[in-house]
This record gives C-alpha cells, sequence and structure tokens, in this order.
C-alpha cells in the first residue's frame, strides 16, 4: 500500500480512537456518576455509548494494525479477534438503535403502557438481551459453515431496514399527533409554530442518531456492489477497510450528537468537569497570607469607618 495512504488512514484512525473515546467515557461515567434519574431512553443511548466506545478503544487500533501490516490477516488469532469485534460491535450497535426505536414507538403509539412497560428494569433486561444477541453473531460469524454466516449477516441487514422503517413511522405519527396539538389548542391561530418544533426533541435526537449511522455505514452496506470491478486482493482490501473505517467514524460522531440533543448529558459532562476541578483544587496546597486581617477575630459591632473592607484587601503594615 502508499504510504500516504497509509498514513493518512492512520492518523484519522487515531484521531478518531483518541476522541470518540474521550467523548464516549465522558458520557458513560457523568451518567452512571451524576444521575439520579435515569430515563429509559437516556439507557439505550447510553448503551450505544458503551458500543461506540469499543469501537473507538478496541477495533480501530486493530483495523490500524490490519492496514499497516496486511500479512496479520494470515494471522489466526488476530483475524478472529479482528471479525469477532467488528461483526459483534456492528452488531451491538444495530440492535440498541432498534431498541431505542422501540421504546419511541411505544412512548409515541401507547403512551399509557409506557410507564408499566417501559421501567429500569424491563430496559436493564432489552439491553441485556441485545449484548448477548451481539456476542452470538460475533462468534457465529467466525463459523467455517457458510450458511450460518449468511444468516447472521441477513440478521443484521434486515435489522438495519427495519430500523429505518420503524422510526420512519414514528417520526410521521409523531408529527401528525404534534400537529394535532398544535391544532387544538390554537384555534383560529395563523401562525404555527416552527415545524422543527412539532416533534419531541428525544425523537428528534434519535432521528439524528439514526441518519448518521447509517449515512456512515452505507458504504459498507454497499461494499458487495463494488467489490467484484477490482482487479487485485489489495484492492479489494483496501476497499473494505476504508469502508469499514467510514462506519467506524460514526462511533466518534454519536456522543457529540448527545451532548447537542440531550440537555441532561450535556448538564451531567459539565457537573462531571466541576466535581473534577473541585477535588483537583482541593489536593492543591493553599497560599495562606499571613497579613490578610481575619474577619471573624474583628469587632462584631464595628464602627462605620471609611476603611470598613479593609480585610478584603492586604493590610498595609504600620511603622
Amino acid at each position: 500500500m502508499a504510504d500516504w495512504e497509509t498514513i493518512i488512514f492512520t492518523v484519522l484512525n487515531s484521531a478518531s480512537i483518541i476522541v470518540g473515546s474521550c467523548a464516549n467515557l465522558l458520557i458513560i461515567v457523568s451518567f452512571f456518576v451524576i444521575n439520579s434519574t435515569r430515563e429509559p431512553t437516556e439507557l439505550f443511548l447510553v448503551s450505544l455509548s458503551v458500543a461506540d466506545f469499543l469501537v473507538c478503544a478496541v477495533y480501530q487500533p486493530l483495523l490500524i494494525i490490519c492496514f499497516n501490516n496486511p500479512d496479520q490477516l494470515f494471522n489466526q488469532l488476530y483475524r478472529s479477534t479482528m471479525l469477532f469485534f467488528g461483526f459483534s460491535l456492528m452488531t451491538a450497535s444495530m440492535n440498541g438503535l432498534l431498541a431505542v426505536n422501540f421504546d419511541r414507538f411505544v412512548a409515541i403509539y401507547l403512551p399509557y403502557k409506557y410507564m408499566t412497560w417501559i421501567t429500569e428494569v424491563n430496559t436493564a433486561v432489552l439491553i441485556s438481551i441485545s449484548w448477548a444477541i451481539s456476542i452470538a453473531a460475533g462468534i457465529l460469524n467466525l463459523s467455517s459453515n457458510p450458511d450460518v454466516k449468511v444468516i447472521v449477516r441477513l440478521y443484521t441487514t434486515i435489522i438495519i431496514a427495519l430500523v429505518a422503517i420503524l422510526y420512519g413511522v414514528i417520526y410521521k405519527e409523531a408529527r401528525k399527533q404534534a400537529r394535532r396539538i398544535i391544532d387544538q389548542s390554537m384555534a383560529g391561530a395563523r401562525v404555527l409554530p416552527n415545524r422543527r418544533y412539532l416533534t419531541d426533541r428525544a425523537t428528534r435526537g434519535v432521528g439524528l442518531v439514526l441518519l448518521t449511522t447509517l449515512l456512515c455505514w452505507l458504504p459498507l452496506i454497499l461494499t458487495p456492489s463494488f467489490l467484484s470491478k477490482l482487479k487485485t486482493d489489495e484492492d479489494i482490501l483496501k476497499a473494505i477497510l476504508w469502508c469499514v473505517n467510514a462506519g467506524c467514524v460514526n462511533s466518534c460522531i454519536n456522543p457529540f450528537i448527545y451532548f447537542y440533543k440531550f440537555s441532561k448529558f450535556r448538564r451531567n459532562v459539565g457537573k462531571l468537569f466541576r466535581m473534577i476541578g473541585i477535588n483537583v483544587r482541593g489536593r492543591l496546597p493553599i497560599k495562606i497570607n499571613k497579613n490578610r486581617v481575619n474577619p471573624m477575630s474583628q469587632d462584631p459591632n464595628p464602627v462605620e469607618t471609611p476603611r470598613r473592607g479593609a480585610w478584603l484587601v492586604e493590610e498595609v503594615p504600620t511603622a
């Protein structure tokens, strides 16, 4: 492979590893350390952040090694590790998107059942099932049986299509309900709110996550359509790695979408930084100025003088 291409690939992935790992880790840690109430939608998004963190911290370093040393693919342990993490984390992302869309579906179509169905315990069960399926898919993808691989990859393809269709249905119904509420509350008004405010912020945020995910994974989804036109094995490997790299970029973008679209994530990260700042300042030595007058040692009923706030400034020593 060309040196310039290797350098670009390494630099891009290294930047994504640093930024994506730190951003996703901030979302995860701040959510569990700061949060007192945990909404189901936020739990699903944090589960997605865990998958994104593993993509940045574990899978992308393997991609860099593979691009710089293609011969590593002949190493069975390395090849199996890369295939397992790649397919497991991709399936985890798609399962997470399906789960969060199911959450929005119940919230919009069955609002009276939402509080009883989508509880914190049920959400944890759904997330556990999602990760169990993802790990199983990664293991089955290592099978030497081609039929098993076809079934596993067909499952992922169906999930991708289902997520897109389900969100389209959810968004359409959410717009319809919001329009109905506005029409009832603003009967006779000529000016209606901006159309982008007709759906709740959570649904719009989930939609933005879904859109960026599908756009980033689109090159990998379309890979079979152009691989047959490539002549050498090296060109095929480069094309696959670049397409996979485009999908990994999504893991670096998602935490910034959470930060932008969900105020709770912003507050949590801000509080986490303040906690860290307080702890750091608490461990630093504090310099005490011995010439500063202690206000507690002054007369409790001081006489009004021009030097009333003298203790706020340095005391001038008298001759």
